[in-house]
């Protein structure tokens, strides 16, 4: 049976999750790609990069007013032009995704909507979303870095933990504007339960989940071995490395043509 693949429901269409043995202080998976399925998520994909910079309204009204290759052109230029802007923020989306459809995680704000300048990257954590319970109560905090890269780089890697791990000191900044936003849109009762985690950080723990994305054009056989012998690991920690084939080609296509033809 062939999977529905849309905006919320590529992930798992796309890659193939392996669990690999991590640490005793991590866990640690592979995602790979399935044969065949760039093509038939690439629509998805591309929608969801769009949704993460751009509120929904914005692209309505634009392919309503200007049709379907002119919106397309104008898209493409209120997106970064910058090649690591662009493959940055492609890694943020497509971890974020990872965790949305995945785990179920709720991401309330997609923060790129949000960049003083979207052709920079974004300043605080690149990740921020929340587990909910069933009583829509928050029931822990989830922060993320991601890292993309042509070439796997232990040193990337490694500064992706180092930021994990001054992320609570002694909040993690990006939870002032999520909160603000959210007073913004009046989701009042989701706002609160944010600014109640900031000032529970403030003064004792909160449950926390940690997560870091490795986004590469080239396979790493062991990308997050040096954790088993790192000095303070951050609490609660999950590490995926995403390999992609050609990838700086699929990023160039996904913001250069961002509407699904």
């Amino acid at each position: 049976m062939t999977k529905t693949v849309g905006r919320n429901s590529f992930d798992s269409v796309w890659l193939t999750l392996i669990t690999e043995t991590g640490g005793t202080n991590f866990a640690h998976s592979r995602g790979r790609e399935r044969p065949g399925a760039r093509e038939l998520v690439k629509d998805a994909l591309k929608l969801a990069v769009v949704d993460h910079h751009k509120h929904p309204k914005q692209v309505a009204k634009l392919l309503k007013k200007y049709g379907f290759t002119k919106a397309a052109k104008i898209l493409s230029s209120q997106l970064p032009r910058n090649h690591s802007t662009r493959m940055g923020n492609f890694g943020e989306v497509v971890s974020s995704e990872h965790l949305r459809q995945r785990y179920g995680y709720n991401m309330p704000v997609f923060k790129l909507r949000y960049a003083e300048n979207f052709l920079m990257p974004t300043r605080g954590e690149d990740i921020v979303c929340f587990e909910l319970g069933p009583n829509g109560r928050i029931t822990a905090i989830v922060i993320g870095e991601a890292k993309t890269l042509a070439t796997y780089s232990k040193a990337v890697a490694k500064k992706a933990h180092d930021k994990l791990a001054s992320a609570y000191h002694p909040f993690p900044v990006s939870l002032s504007l999520i909160a603000t936003i959210l007073y913004d849109q009046e989701q009042d009762q989701l706002a609160d339960q944010v600014e109640e985690i900031i000032a529970a950080l403030t003064l004792k723990a909160f449950p926390c989940k940690n997560w870091i994305f490795l986004v590469t054009g080239s396979e790493s056989e062991n990308p997050f071995d040096w954790l088993k012998s790192a000095d303070d690991v951050v609490q609660n920690l999950s590490c995926v490395d995403i390999f992609l084939p050609d990838l700086q080609s699929l990023v160039n296509e996904v913001f250069e043509s961002p509407v699904p033809s």
